[in-house]
């Protein structure tokens, strides 16, 4: 019996190639629906009639004529079913194109129905409104009016100044003893006092009846108030342009502006007093570190200058020789200061070669306690510059958290009801700085002057520690100078 297998009869490999290309995709048409049926459908017949040719050739019923009739009949079947799929593929792509022709149509004409939607909803508020609402709008669209046909016409009957003879003209038609009318004023007291006002453009002036008080005016709430009293000159001027149509009169060429500057300008108590509780603390530190600083200001300045020992001198004092043969040399004593007078001391005390341990021991002892002498006070003012600006953020964040809280309270828009917590944010921060930034330059100058002072004791410490002499149990402590040397 004859072996089968997939190269050698086309009916196993058509079979096969039929089971691999059944479609899996899902489709959206019933066209393809059916087609995937009826290609199903021959593939099936196919896999039947070819278990039915397996099952004859191994019963050997079957000759080579019959598997070529029935291979040849599966082949045309599977080309029909091929051409049918092709059809109905073309069909689907055609009714696609113009299903999606129709979307977009239908598209257009629901974005145009959307917009004649709008415009009828619109008209249908309109006419909706109440007639006081549009009785309103009209009534503000006639003051439009009526504003801009002013304008127009003022604009076009003003004539221009050319000359200043005009310009005299025109002012001088302003000032009239018409204008001079009764005016009643508030005083800064509250006082109210009659006499008359004048205007010119945004200028107001004042005098009373008596001819005693005047000045500038400003208006506040709808009450005229007088915003700055005038002296008795320039009383006497208003008074004469009252009466006799002439004088001079002080004007404020900022438009009231500077007025009120003056009017908010604040002592020097008041702007501590925005900063709260917290400037208390920082103008404690501050007086500290000014008492401080200004008494080691004196005591630094007041310290002498460290006499070093001279070099003309430890030649003779190399030779153990007295100091009166240093003296008939030529060499004088010098007057020390108080500090190195006492390492003097220390050094005459312990003239041997023997007790030069517990002379420098000694030595040592007096500069640890001149330095701790000197120094004291410093730390404070150190301490002042790092702890004031500290005491100024505490402040700032305690302003910030009371502005957030009268915000939770007014509202963002209220600025006068933020004020407050601000003000108290900024003027701790501004005075833990002014109070810190001295404080630091001074603790820096000090420091310096005392390690410099420090530095010139120590050394002279060490020279007496090296160069002291036996003779008259005096050391040798002189300073250089052009013709003499000192000695102490």
């Amino acid at each position: 019996m004859a072996q089968l297998s997939v190269n050698s009869h086309p009916l196993l490999r058509v079979l096969l190639k039929g089971l691999l290309r059944a479609p899996l995709r899902s489709s959206f048409s019933a066209c393809l629906i059916q087609n995937v049926i009826s290609y199903c459908r021959v593939a099936l017949a196919s896999i039947l009639k070819g278990l039915v040719l397996l099952a004859s050739l191994y019963l050997g019923a079957v000759n080579s004529a019959t598997l070529a009739s029935v291979e040849s009949e599966i082949l045309t079947e599977i080309k029909q079913s091929n051409q049918a799929y092709q059809r109905q593929l073309r069909a689907m792509t055609t009714e696609r194109q113009g299903l999606l022709q129709q979307l977009a149509e239908q598209e257009r004409k629901l974005k145009t129905l959307s917009t004649k939607a709008a415009s009828i909803t619109r008209g249908q508020d309109e006419q909706s409104m109440s007639l006081a609402t549009l009785a309103q709008r009209l009534q503000s669209w006639k003051q439009q009016q009526d504003y801009l046909k002013h304008l127009l016409s003022g604009i076009s009957s003003a004539k221009a100044i050319e000359t200043p003879q005009q310009l005299s003209a025109y002012l001088a038609g302003f000032a009239k003893p018409s204008e001079f009318i009764k005016q009643d004023i508030a005083l800064s007291s509250g006082e109210l006092i009659s006499g008359a006002m004048l205007s010119l453009g945004p200028m107001h002036w004042f005098i009373s009846d008596d001819d005693e008080k005047g000045g500038l005016l400003t208006q506040v709430e709808q009450q005229w108030q007088l915003a700055l009293s005038f002296d008795e000159a320039q009383l006497a001027q208003l008074s004469a342009v009252k009466t006799d149509h002439q004088g001079v009169l002080a004007i404020d060429p900022s438009n009231n502006r500077s007025l009120v500057l003056a009017q908010h300008q604040e002592s020097f108590a008041e702007h501590l007093g925005k900063g709260g509780i917290w400037v208390i603390p920082i103008m404690g530190f501050a007086l500290l570190a000014l008492i401080i600083a200004l008494v080691k200001a004196v005591t630094l300045f007041r310290l002498e200058k460290v006499q070093p020992l001279s070099q003309k001198v430890q030649p003779f004092s190399q030779k153990g020789e007295p100091l009166s043969q240093l003296a008939g040399a030529g060499l004088k004593r010098a007057a020390l200061g108080q500090y190195q007078q006492a390492l003097a001391d220390i050094a005459k005390q312990y003239p041997q070669i023997e007790a030069r341990q517990q002379r420098d021991d000694l030595l040592l002892d007096s500069l640890i306690q001149t330095k701790r002498e000197i120094e004291r006070g410093l730390t404070a003012i150190a301490v002042t510059a790092s702890v004031a600006p500290l005491l100024g953020l505490l402040g700032t964040v305690s302003g910030m958290i009371q502005t957030f809280k009268l915000m939770t309270l007014f509202g963002a828009g209220d600025a006068n009801a933020v004020s407050g917590g601000i003000s108290e944010s900024l003027v701790t921060t501004e005075l833990g700085l002014i109070v810190a930034i001295p404080a630091l330059i001074a603790h820096a100058l000090m420091s310096r002057r005392c390690h410099h002072f420090m530095a010139g004791l120590e050394s002279y410490a060490v020279a007496l520690s090296h160069h002291s002499i036996v003779g008259d149990n005096e050391p040798i402590i002189t300073s250089h100078s052009k013709e003499a040397v000192h000695v102490a």
